[in-house]
């Protein structure tokens, strides 16, 4: 039996070349901002970032004890590459209009995917799925580095989760369907 099929025909979708014309307003004006923001850094001068609570070094310990066994490190990247591969077949089936499981979803908790989009429209469900999969995978690789003192392995876990987060495609105008929504129906 041939799994339901979805009806996105009704569906509006925005103009092409408006949304072109506000990627291009948004580049231009991200452009200048960063352009502003290098001019000032250079005026004050280049210095070396100073590492006070031994971030750096945190991870340079974590990088050395993960390299130390390659066995766990090749494994993880093969459980990744199959995540993916999994991702990639529900992403199929979604573009050609058949209903697939999830291979990755948002706890219950999380709310910077509840919009529908994230579900519905099999792009926004592709990049949120795809986050959360690497979010899943850098996470467990980091988690329990053998080897690592607790001190260490609490800042290695901290610090990666608020990289990991602050990278969530929620974050950004064009990978968030609310706020792409809002951009284009306000022209940028």
């Amino acid at each position: 039996m041939a799994p339901p099929k979805t009806d996105d025909s009704n569906r509006e979708l925005p103009d092409p070349s408006e949304i072109a014309k506000t990627y291009s307003e948004v580049a231009q004006r991200a452009s200048s901002l960063i352009s502003e923001h290098v001019q000032r850094q250079l005026k004050k001068g280049v210095s070396a970032p100073a590492d006070e609570l031994g971030i750096a070094q945190a991870f340079m310990d974590m990088m050395a004890k993960l390299l130390a066994n390659p066995y766990k490190l090749a494994q993880a990247q093969m459980n990744l590459v199959w995540d993916y591969f999994s991702l990639w077949q529900h992403s199929m089936l979604r573009v050609v209009g058949m209903q697939a499981a999830p291979v990755a979803a948002p706890t219950k908790d999380d709310k910077r995917f509840r919009d529908d989009q994230w579900q519905e429209h099999f792009l926004f469900d592709f990049i949120k799925q795809s986050y959360l999969i690497t979010a899943r995978h850098i996470h467990d690789t980091v988690c329990c580095v053998e080897g690592l003192d607790d001190q260490t392995q609490k800042k290695v876990n901290f610090y990666t989760r608020q990289y990991v987060d602050a990278l969530s495609p929620s974050n950004f105008a064009m990978t968030n369907p609310e706020v792409f929504r809002e951009t284009v129906k306000s022209h940028g």
